[in-house]
Formats: structure tokens, C-alpha cells, sequence
């Protein structure tokens, strides 16, 4: 048994080396012209000084490098390229980099569009896949099905909305398909999972009435500061659905783990009571409850150290932000944490109603 297991873990670690290998000698297949940088030279133009004391720095790089695919692959080609030091919108290039070309395999131009990024992306996401396998097994293989599915129903979602249908609409099918996917894939289809699924969707629906009631209530977000909405005119909307799908990944593992130690706690000694129960799925939310929320502020303050840093290195102040730049950013926080403390009793109160009423009618039969 052992040995077998072996040998499928070598196995995977062959066709994880050969998916890395391959995508770094795949040009063929590409229909974008990619070149790789053989030589690289550049001087600075230029200096200009930025806000708060700092200097931009302005370069021009001249490039040579070799057409990997198309009819005029291993011809050798110079492209030009300007950079600032930040590199904020523009991108230094070294020699080894692979990059896409603009025009087409025909007839190549000469600008670079950008780096050839599947490598390194081949390289994270098989590593990622190939320790859920060796690790954790058969549960791995079902987290890898639950992404893959995921990924598919938010592309329908995408692709639905860029069809014209109503994104709330699409939210609410979605949220429900990725709950069933999520849990049903990974808890396998029994009591549980069922616990979960009803928990998740109660507690989403009471953040969402929520927050419906505080809009109505004192008013809608003041939606003129959302940037790169241009002219759509259902920025709520966009902001409503936004709030449910980011909470969903929370709540679920709440609801998840409550159901599985309740459900496990039932499996050990059936004659517990109802109200023991309870009060034992309340302390284990109470463990997990403030790690949530804090995971919840570490994605906030994350997301926002990019956006802090730029906006402040362009002289808008920290309470300008503050006050114009991320009340969305705070708004989802907080809901999102209602959820989580909202997630404890709801799937308490669930989980410990289905799991026990069934080992009551098993006590009953006996």
C-alpha cells in the first residue's frame, strides 16, 4: 500500500515537472509573436520631482531579442522601451524575459505588450494542486473539483452579466450554486453539508436585509468616488452584489466547521442533549469567531496598502482617504464581520436541531 502510494505521488511530481517544462517552450502555440530579450542596454533621459521631496527617474531602454514563434521565428529584432523608476505604469525588462509582441505571427511589431507570465503562474498553481493532492489526499482532489467548478460559474456570471441580464440576479443564483458546489464537494452529500448550506444561505439573507434596512434607514452610500465605473449608472447595485459574494467565503467556513463539531460530537454520544449541544457549538464559534474577523481586516488592509501608498505620494492626505476613498471598503468590512458573528447562532441552532432530531427517531426505533 505504501508503495503504491509512492509511486503516484512520483507520478504527479512527473506531470506537475512536465506542465512547468512545457509551458516554458510552448511559443508554438501562441497566436501573440513572443520574443526572448537577448541583450538589454539604457540611460536615464530624465528626473522629475514628485510630490513629498521624491524623484521619478526616466529611462530608455534599447532591446534585442529573438522572434520565438510565427514565420519569422529566430530573426532578431531591436525594440525600444521607456520606464520610470516607480514602474507603476510602465515595467523594466531584463534579458531572458520572454515577452508578447504586438501585431501578429506574421507580422510581428516592435513593441512589447507584456511579460510572458504562464511559467511562474503553471509554476504556483501545479505546486498548489500538486501538495492538496500529496497532502491531504482524496480531500485535495475534491478542493481542486470545488475551484475548478467555481471558476466556470463565476465566468457564466460574467459572461451573463456582460449579456445584458441584472447583476443582482446573477448574484443571487451564483452565491447559491457556489455554496452547493463548495460544500457539497468538500463535505461529500449528507446532514452536514445540508446544515451548512441552509446556515450560509440564512445568514446571508439577514446581512443583506440588513443592510438594506440601514440604506433605507439613513440613506444610500454616496457612490461618486467609486473610480473606473465610468458612466454605468448601477454602481449600487454592483456594490450590493459585491458585499454577498466577498462575505460568502467567510461565512462558509463558519457554518462548515460548526456543523462538522456538532456533527461530530452527536456521532460520539447521541444522548446528548439539545441544549449541551448548543452551548458546546457556541464555544467552538466563539474560538473561531474573532480569527474570522481578523483574517477579514488582514484582506481590507492588504488591498489597501497599494492604494494608501500612491494616492498619499500624490499629496491626498490620510484623512482625505479615510473619508472619501475606502467608506465601501469599511462598509464591507463590517458587514461582512456581522456575518461572521451572525454565522455562530444561526448554524448552531441549525446544525444542532438536524443533526440531533435524527438520532432521537434512532434512539426511539432501538
Amino acid at each position: 500500500m505504501k508503495s503504491s502510494v509512492f509511486h503516484k505521488k512520483y507520478l504527479l511530481a512527473g506531470i506537475y515537472i512536465i506542465f512547468v517544462l512545457f509551458t516554458c517552450c510552448n511559443s508554438r502555440f501562441y497566436h501573440t509573436p513572443l520574443a526572448k530579450i537577448c541583450s538589454v542596454t539604457e540611460k536615464q533621459t530624465l528626473s522629475r520631482e514628485g510630490t513629498r521631496g521624491s524623484k521619478e527617474y526616466y529611462y530608455t531602454q534599447n532591446i534585442t531579442a529573438r522572434i520565438l514563434n510565427g514565420s519569422h521565428k529566430g530573426e532578431k529584432i531591436t525594440v525600444s522601451n521607456e520606464y520610470t523608476s516607480s514602474q507603476v505604469q510602465t515595467k523594466k525588462y531584463h534579458k531572458g524575459d520572454t515577452v508578447l509582441l504586438s501585431g501578429s505571427k506574421e507580422s510581428p511589431g516592435k513593441t512589447i505588450r507584456s511579460v510572458k507570465r504562464d511559467g511562474y503562474l503553471a509554476l504556483l498553481a501545479g505546486g498548489l494542486f500538486f501538495l492538496l493532492i500529496c497532502i491531504t489526499g482524496k480531500q485535495g482532489f475534491y478542493t481542486i473539483i470545488s475551484l475548478i467548478l467555481n471558476t466556470v460559474i463565476f465566468a457564466y456570471g460574467f459572461q451573463a452579466f456582460t449579456g445584458g441580464k441584472n447583476i443582482l440576479n446573477i448574484c443571487n443564483v451564483i452565491a447559491v450554486l457556489f455554496s452547493l458546489t463548495t460544500l457539497i464537494c468538500l463535505n461529500g452529500i449528507h446532514r452536514k453539508t445540508f446544515s451548512s448550506v441552509l446556515s450560509t444561505l440564512c445568514v446571508l439573507f439577514l446581512i443583506m436585509a440588513l443592510f438594506e434596512f440601514s440604506i433605507y434607514m439613513y440613506g444610500d452610500l454616496d457612490y461618486s468616488n467609486l473610480e473606473y465605473l465610468g458612466s454605468m449608472g448601477n454602481s449600487a447595485d454592483i456594490f450590493w452584489a459585491d458585499i454577498m459574494l466577498t462575505g460568502l467565503g467567510a461565512i462558509m467556513d463558519v457554518t462548515v466547521t460548526i456543523s462538522a463539531a456538532i456533527g461530530e460530537i452527536v456521532r460520539k454520544n447521541p444522548s446528548v442533549s439539545l441544549r449541551r449541544l448548543i452551548h458546546s457549538g457556541r464555544e467552538i464559534g466563539y474560538d473561531i469567531m474573532g480569527t474570522m474577523i481578523n483574517v477579514l481586516l488582514f484582506v481590507l488592509a492588504s488591498g489597501m496598502i497599494p492604494m494608501f501608498i500612491l494616492k498619499m505620494n500624490n499629496d491626498v492626505s490620510f484623512i482625505t482617504i479615510v473619508r472619501y476613498h475606502i467608506p465601501y471598503d469599511i462598509c464591507r468590512f463590517l458587514i461582512e464581520s456581522i456575518g461572521i458573528v451572525l454565522a455562530i447562532p444561526v448554524s448552531v441552532f441549525i446544525a444542532s436541531v438536524i443533526m440531533k432530531i435524527p438520532s432521537r427517531k434512532r434512539g426511539v426505533r432501538e
